[in-house]
């Protein structure tokens, strides 16, 4: 891995106080597409309430066994279904042809049934994750798929399942794809990430196949896991928030960020602000104003090896004349990708108090200010997801274009998002395939075109289904 720290400026006047942007960046080396990868275990978790009839069942179920097909020796893989009641209809264990087989004839027998029992079908796929031994190292996805809201079991409240996920995870990550506009996308999108895992919307049935294929590509080429950056100031600097949506903590004043995993050909950018004193003369010279030290674990022939890479962060303090007026442009576009995140976590955050007018203001401002900075992008998604939060219809009829943004501002690989959302990711320079999950489409028969026309949002015109919208983002990042 390869890790580089740069600030959005480059020359400061010595003689003032400055505030800038720190990047870092984790870039994984380039996937050889022969080369022998690690095993993974996968624990699909299934809906199969009464809603799930006919195709959406059929493709979903197809889709788990596609994903079975492409499973190779020393693979784990198991499959829990609910509806009123939980049944694990395959444990976790290690796949064989004949395994498979019987795993696909279980698959094809599935008939919807009645309620949602959501957290159960989730804590029995945590269950299993917890007690099947695999080797060292190897990554454990629980995969769950739902049409709808829970309403039985141990839990039926977004704070009750986010409580409830937080409270069993372990070791292993989750991934929450929604499907249709009846399941509530933001509670799934939050389960992602406290499950450290993914978020899809599935419009249609096909969709289904593109949401495995994607999950599936990325999981088998994941590179590494368990990461920490940690951001140190050197004397004379201060950080003074962290801007990425990420798990962040304060360890007296150096920063802590946890990031899950980083796949395969995949960069991964986390923002922090920070302030530099004033120094007593100028310095033509580069001066470190940040240590990074970064601490992650990969699987390379069946074991684990853990790295520690470190790399600093410098400036030069001139004279004025010298000094550079604004930020380096390539560097400031990453940083607005995630302040327009930040601000779309302060506007939802009134949206859902009912203060629709202050929502929009919110992100129009942001988007007056971070085209002037040249990102016209990103003020154009800005200014769509001002029209999504300026009335009650608006915000309640857009959670998945929302849900989307937020999930896939944060990272540069795609998952499979609401398809207005991922062609305003795509026009950032995010919603990226990597090449592991491009071929898993193919293998899938799972191509979706861009911007089909039968995924538009419609809280992009008001064209509410539902209203109101509520609750639930934790800000995962902390400020100092």
């Amino acid at each position: 891995m390869k890790t580089t720290a740069q600030l959005t400026y480059e020359k400061v006047r010595f003689d003032e106080a400055k505030d800038a942007h720190l990047v870092v960046s984790l870039v994984a080396p380039h996937g050889n597409a022969r080369a022998e990868r690690s095993p993974v275990c996968v624990i699909p978790v299934l809906d199969v309430s009464g809603s799930m009839h006919g195709e959406k069942l059929h493709f979903a179920t197809q889709s788990i066994m596609k994903l079975v097909d492409h499973l190779a020796p020393g693979d784990f893989c198991g499959v829990v279904v609910f509806s009123t009641e939980v049944e694990t209809l395959a444990a976790p264990t290690e796949m064989t042809q004949d395994r498979k087989d019987a795993l696909k004839v279980a698959l094809g027998r599935l008939r919807p049934r009645h309620n949602t029992n959501l957290a159960g079908g989730l804590l029995a796929g945590l269950d299993h994750a917890k007690v099947t031994k695999v080797p060292d190292g190897m990554p454990v996805r629980v995969i769950l798929f739902t049409d709808g809201l829970a309403n039985e079991g141990p839990a039926t409240s977004p704070e009750g399942l986010c409580a409830l996920l937080e409270a069993n995870l372990g070791t292993a990550s989750v991934s929450a794809f929604g499907y249709g506009d009846d399941a509530d996308q933001e509670l799934l999108r939050e389960l992602s990430t406290l499950g450290r895992g993914n978020y899809a919307y599935v419009r249609s049935p096909e969709d289904a196949l593109t949401a495995f294929a994607r999950e599936l590509g990325g999981l088998l080429s994941t590179y590494a896991q368990r990461i920490e950056v940690r951001v140190a100031p050197c004397e004379g600097a201060q950080l003074t928030e962290v801007v990425s949506d990420v798990d962040a903590r304060d360890e007296g004043g150096t920063a802590v960020i946890r990031v899950p995993d980083l796949l395969v050909d995949e960069v991964r950018h986390l923002v922090l602000g920070a302030r530099l004193a004033p120094r007593p003369v100028p310095l033509d010279a580069p001066v470190a104003v940040a240590e990074i030290e970064v601490i992650f674990e990969r699987v390379e022939n069946g074991r684990v090896i853990r790295e520690q890479p470190a790399c600093k962060a410098s400036v030069r303090f001139v004279e004025a004349a010298d000094a550079q007026a604004v930020p380096t442009p390539g560097v400031d576009e990453v940083v607005a990708v995630a302040q327009l995140v930040r601000k779309q976590i302060e506007a939802e955050e009134a949206a859902r108090q009912g203060r629709y007018r202050e929502a929009r203001e919110t992100m129009v401002l942001f988007q007056r200010e971070v085209v002037e900075r040249g990102h016209g992008a990103v003020g154009a998604a800005a200014g769509k997801l001002a029209d999504r939060l300026g009335s009650a219809d608006a915000y309640g009829a857009s959670t998945a274009y929302r849900s989307s943004m937020r999930k896939g501002g944060s990272r540069s690989v795609s998952s499979l998002y609401q398809s207005d959302a991922e062609a305003d990711l795509r026009s950032m320079g995010r919603a990226v395939k990597t090449a592991a999950q491009d071929r898993m489409e193919e293998a899938f028969g799972a191509k979706r075109a861009a911007g089909n026309p039968e995924q538009k949002d419609p809280g992009a015109d008001g064209n509410a289904r539902r209203a109101g919208g509520r609750r639930l983002d934790r800000k995962r990042s902390r400020r100092w």
